[in-house]
């Protein structure tokens, strides 16, 4: 996918590394950290939402939920999500997006050049994941899944 631009928003630990390798290409922007009333204007530069999580250290370094993921399907994004700890559970498997194995690269750019040759795909997912989050993911839904699993 030649004409596809990477944009990595937030910073963290590989920050440095990550510019290093991106320096002289123009189709990769890091943005560094951004305020979060600034996030839906970064989802709405993509076309799709790719955190390809790895659980690691022997299993003790494992995503939470991965709010993230709900944030770009309640923006219309197809999600690429890794099998990690609770990401997969952000993300409804071929109708919001895709879960990978997030610790090697193959799996995540075969999902990734997928949804960007296919806008239809895409869209549909996209439009799929809002409504979902839209209807499972309010915090009046998530208070009655705690209330039964609480028997209140």
């Amino acid at each position: 996918m030649p004409e596809a631009a990477l944009l990595i928003v937030g910073d963290g630990p590989d920050a440095s590394r990550l510019r290093s390798a991106a320096r002289g290409l123009d189709s990769v922007v890091l943005t560094g950290p951004v305020a979060a009333g600034e996030l839906p204007a970064h989802y709405d530069a993509g076309d799709v939402f790719a955190m390809p999580c790895r659980t690691r250290r022997g299993g003790l370094d494992v995503e939470g939920l991965g709010i993230v993921y709900l944030e770009a399907s309640a923006t219309g994004l197809p999600v690429v999500a890794g099998e990690s700890g609770g990401a997969p559970d952000a993300v409804l498997a071929d109708e919001t997006g895709t879960v990978v194995d997030g610790s090697h690269p193959g799996p995540t750019a075969r999902a990734l050049i997928r949804l960007l040759r296919d806008p239809e795909l895409a869209a549909g997912m996209g439009a799929r994941g809002r409504e979902w989050v839209s209807r499972e993911w309010t915090w009046d839904r998530v208070s009655e899944r705690l209330d039964g699993l609480l028997g209140v």
